[in-house]
């Protein structure tokens, strides 16, 4: 009983730093932002939450699992209020809300939770994911088992799904590809993956048949993990140690499936659409690797093919989150008092208020933020959004119905200054 006790107070103190880290400006009275990563594991943020009846601000450093997340043709908000806020393609009902059918919406709507607390949200590409009061739901297409519920189904669900592949596991990170999820177990800092198989993305041999899983797959990882991130076909985990650790497309091969060591020293990772990763080291600066077509991966020459050697991105430091595109690269540095982009700039992506369609592979500054602090970013194909410390979300780039690229708003246009689309403290 004084075990359980203790657990409660614990769990109040650390709400009360997140609430008043909210209501004054994201930080506590030396300024930090409370990470996510602070918590064992997602069940204990949920309850924290619940208790106060409020989910507080805090940074995932731009992690898949977050306040906000982008997939390939959506986005997700958690609201202040618990509520989930989506918005972009909803062919298989993506956006998990059964009044809007199969409608894309170009501005949000809330997802069928009924009474539920959702805590952190993931969006992938044709579902999406969220940590709610009640545990871990996904919803969308049923497709390859995708949900984690176990079926295999043509039919897609339209509202959040029960995921039973964690085996009462508490989980602190969860992540989604195009048709695959990865979920990070908290007690025993593991990873497993269920879904799609075609290129390895379950750390299992993809010429075997069927070619994916409808139960969670054990990741072969030689070492206890932090941190995990997924891109459309390949996943990466970061471990304790800094080791970072990828498996999939471009990564592992069908007679040598197991994940690969990449390089050391890495402290946050993000994944690109297919093409790249980027990661801050633990001395703050960010590297790259994969394919550079655009200019992506901060340097030079522009090339096609994949290279699993990291480089460093240059002009930048003191980077505190990091996020890729499809082919674009953004991050939060100084403090959050700077978020700078790089690579792909056809369609706005780079957010400094350009119209040059040039790439740049040095990065430049994102226009139109408000004063204050960003303290999260996540991006999608070619839009790319900033959570800031008075709750407000900011995104630019393209915004069109044919690509599909959803900004939120209705104007199909490209957005290369920053706008606001909503705060999540809006009803």
């Amino acid at each position: 009983m004084k075990l359980i006790l203790l657990k409660i107070i614990a769990l109040g103190i650390i709400f009360e730093v997140l609430y008043s880290c909210s209501k004054s400006g994201g930080g506590g009275s030396d300024g930090a932002v409370v990470s996510l990563s602070s918590f064992s594991s997602l069940d204990e943020l949920a309850t924290a939450s619940q208790s106060a009846g409020k989910v507080p601000s805090y940074t995932s450093n731009g992690s898949e699992n977050g306040l906000i997340s982008m997939g390939d043709v959506s986005t997700c908000v958690v609201m202040s209020s618990g509520k989930i806020n989506c918005w972009g393609f909803n062919t298989s009902f993506q956006l998990g809300s059964a009044a809007s059918g199969t409608t894309n919406q170009a501005t949000p709507v809330t997802v069928d939770i009924l009474q539920d607390t959702a805590v952190a949200v993931s969006a992938g590409y044709l579902q999406t994911c969220a940590f709610l009061t009640s545990g871990m739901k996904c919803w969308g297409s049923q497709n390859k088992g995708i949900l984690g519920n176990g079926l295999n189904l043509s039919t897609p669900a339209q509202t959040p799904q029960v995921v039973s592949n964690l085996n009462g596991q508490r989980i602190k990170m969860m992540v989604t590809g195009d048709l695959h999820v990865c979920v990070l177990f908290s007690s025993t800092q593991s990873v497993s993956c269920w879904g799609q198989n075609n290129y390895g993305q379950l750390g299992t041999d993809f010429t075997v048949t069927p070619s994916f899983s409808l139960t969670a797959v054990p990741i072969s990882l030689p070492e206890p993990i932090k941190s995990i991130a997924t891109s459309d076909f390949t996943a990466c985990a970061v471990a304790v140690s800094g080791n970072l650790y990828c498996w999939g497309q471009d990564i592992t091969t069908s007679s040598n499936p197991n994940p690969v060591l990449i390089t050391s020293n890495v402290k946050n990772i993000s994944s690109g659409e297919q093409a790249h990763f980027c990661f801050i080291d633990t001395s703050e600066n960010i590297k790259c690797f994969g394919k550079n077509n655009k200019l992506q991966l901060g340097t030079t020459p522009v090339s096609a093919t994949y290279n699993k050697a990291p480089n460093a991105v240059s002009g930048l430091s003191n980077a505190e989150a990091i996020v890729a595109g499809q082919s674009h690269t953004c991050a939060i540095t100084n403090n959050g008092s700077s978020v700078y982009c790089w690579g792909d700039n056809s369609l706005g992506q780079l957010g400094n208020g350009s119209s040059s369609i040039v790439p740049s592979n040095i990065p430049l500054a994102v226009v139109g933020l408000p004063s204050g602090k960003a303290i999260d970013i996540a991006a999608a194909d070619n839009v790319t959004c900033t959570l800031h410390d008075n709750d407000d979300i900011y995104c630019w780039g393209n915004n069109s119905s044919s690509r599909p690229d959803f900004l939120g708003v209705t104007s199909e246009a490209i957005f290369p200054t920053a706008i606001k689309i909503l705060n999540r403290n809006d009803p």
